[in-house]
């Protein structure tokens, strides 16, 4: 299990329109006894990162790199760049507005549809929602949000 800082430099590509690196042998085993999906944390070109590890068989793992990752690094595809990381036992879950959950117990309807969303689904409308700085923003986009699961436009 790793938990000393694992360092390398590789090039950023693109797997379809997805940034990644591919992480080496050596740190894929490094997270051994660990498989399947690993969250980490650490750097890229010494800018804060917290992802995860994605499997691609035999053991490999590669590092999807967002757009924030990118540019707070300045970096970009094509380019190589140092990466250094460690795994995180962090809990991953976005946390839920006591607004969205009102909403979802007073529709059923909704309630059904939140739950019938993909987990990453889920997480980018909590993420979008937990991003708003004013509680009015976060009691309109709820709103909106409960509207579209009753309505089923929330694909």
């Amino acid at each position: 299990m790793a938990s000393a800082d694992q360092v390398f430099t590789a090039r950023i590509y693109k797997v379809g329109i997805n940034p990644c690196v591919d992480v080496p042998a050596r740190v894929s085993r490094a997270f051994a006894p660990r498989s399947g999906y690993v969250p980490v944390e650490g750097d890229l070109e010494g800018f804060p990162i917290r992802a995860t590890l994605v499997p691609v068989g035999g053991g490999r793992h590669r590092l999807y790199l967002n757009g924030s990752m990118r540019q707070g690094a300045g970096v970009d595809t094509g380019d190589r760049a140092q990466v250094c990381i460690r795994f995180d036992p962090k809990p991953r879950r976005e946390r839920t507005p006591k607004a969205l959950r009102d909403g979802l117990a007073r529709s059923r309807r909704a309630q059904a549809r939140w739950e019938g969303l993909t987990l990453s689904k889920r997480k980018e409308i909590l993420l979008y929602l937990n991003s708003l700085k004013s509680a009015e923003a976060l009691d309109r986009n709820v709103r909106k949000v409960i509207a579209r699961l009753r309505e089923g436009s929330i694909p």
